[in-house]
């Protein structure tokens, strides 16, 4: 038939007995790839990991691009900020056109509550963390992720049942994902882990507190009266791994960026003046009512005085087959989505100040294990990286 002799015609078989995809336009082959990485994903990462190098052409203990861009919304925030991984020159993907590139936005709103009875004169910092089907494919409308790797979201109907499964691959990827398939070992666990955006807006508060960023008695306005809470609203526009990192340094950044405005104390009642100018050099501000003076307190816009940036950095761990006996495995610094999902969820998260402190220091997963060797090789890389990004981030 003419649909056979068509495909013919784009076929040629190799000596090996497999068919190859001869196709003048680079997206036929990007497809390939593609579709290679969203059903075999730990295959084809090690078609890179056995030659050292990863999909979108980093050593293993290289990172991302980091961007940083600060006031990013002038209304409804007083203090704001974009923090993007990846995205710059030698970030693209091998695979695809698609950039491996990871963006947060954050924003800060002000809240005037009452202190603790126990701090009298401290306020408190809030993080919110959200997520949407624009982050990827992958979540849902309430912001929660899917495991399945190869469908996302589009595999299920409308009404929670399967839908029709696509056409049947191409002869010459058909025999490559049937062959990854025999050589794969079924002693190993490779169920990926959906990002928890809940563990992660819970992990960026206890952060937060523990690193002493932020000076709690700074927040302080009228002792046991009146203090500041500062509301960090954070969005993940784009999910392409580590969000972990992107997110904490996207608060970080937004809180450096934060100025408190000038407010007005009158009997317990604080009222934001928002022409600071018309208040300069006054603190006290007297007022007539009824022939009695009363005196209303300001105090003029600030920013905050911030302490060491407690710097994350990620490293996925991925298990080593040829040197599994000798608990040898490969860490990939700064991972992609991808390499989280081949990872599945083993990872560790140092929390390092250019001071050269371990902040935190956190292990997920139980199908790797990390020598005292590797350890103090993340330490020091978590040491370099926040030196390294304290400048970017708080511009000091």
């Amino acid at each position: 038939s003419k649909e056979n002799t068509a495909t013919t015609d784009r076929k040629t078989k190799d000596i090996q007995g497999e068919y190859s995809i001869h196709n003048d336009e680079s997206s036929g082959q990007e497809w390939i790839l593609d579709a290679y990485s969203a059903l075999e994903p730990r295959s084809y990462l090690e078609e890179f990991t056995s030659q050292n190098v990863r999909p979108d052409g980093r050593p293993f203990s290289a990172s991302r691009p980091v961007t940083v861009l600060p006031s990013i919304f002038t209304r409804n925030s007083y203090g704001s900020a974009m923090v993007t991984l990846g995205g710059g020159v030698g970030s693209s993907s091998n695979s695809g056109t698609h950039s491996c590139c990871t963006r947060v936005i954050a924003a800060c709103t002000l809240l005037v509550g009452h202190p603790s009875p126990s701090t009298p004169n401290e306020g408190d910092v809030d993080v919110t963390l959200t997520a949407s089907p624009l982050t990827g494919p992958r979540f849902d409308t309430m912001g929660r992720e899917s495991g399945n790797i190869t469908s996302g979201n589009y595999g299920m109907g409308n009404d929670g049942t399967q839908q029709q499964q696509p056409q049947q691959l191409p002869g010459n990827l058909s025999n490559i994902i049937s062959r990854t398939h025999n050589n794969t070992s079924t002693n190993d666990n490779t169920t990926p882990s959906p990002t928890d955006i809940k563990e992660i807006e819970s992990w960026i508060r206890r952060t937060l507190r523990s690193s002493r960023f932020v000076n709690p008695t700074e927040l302080g306005i009228e002792t046991g009266v009146s203090a500041w809470r500062i509301r960090v609203s954070v969005h993940v526009l784009n999910h392409e791994g580590n969000v972990w990192d992107a997110a904490l340094l996207c608060v970080c950044a937004a809180l450096s960026d934060l100025r408190l405005p000038m407010v007005e104390i009158d009997r317990g009642v604080v009222r934001i003046v928002k022409n600071e100018s018309s208040g300069d050099g006054a603190q006290q501000q007297p007022q007539k009512n009824g022939g009695n003076k009363k005196k209303a307190q300001r105090r003029k816009g600030r920013s905050l005085t911030l302490g060491p940036l407690p710097v994350p950095l990620t490293i996925a761990i991925l298990p080593n087959d040829e040197n599994l006996a000798k608990n040898k495995n490969i860490l990939l610094v700064d991972p992609t989505h991808l390499e989280e999902d081949v990872a599945a969820g083993n990872t560790v998260t140092a929390v390092c100040n250019a001071n050269e402190e371990i902040v935190e220091f956190q292990k997920k997963g139980s199908g790797s294990r990390l020598s005292v060797e590797q350890v103090a090789a993340v330490a020091c890389m978590g040491f370099g990286r926040a030196k390294e990004l304290e400048m970017l981030v708080l511009g000091r």
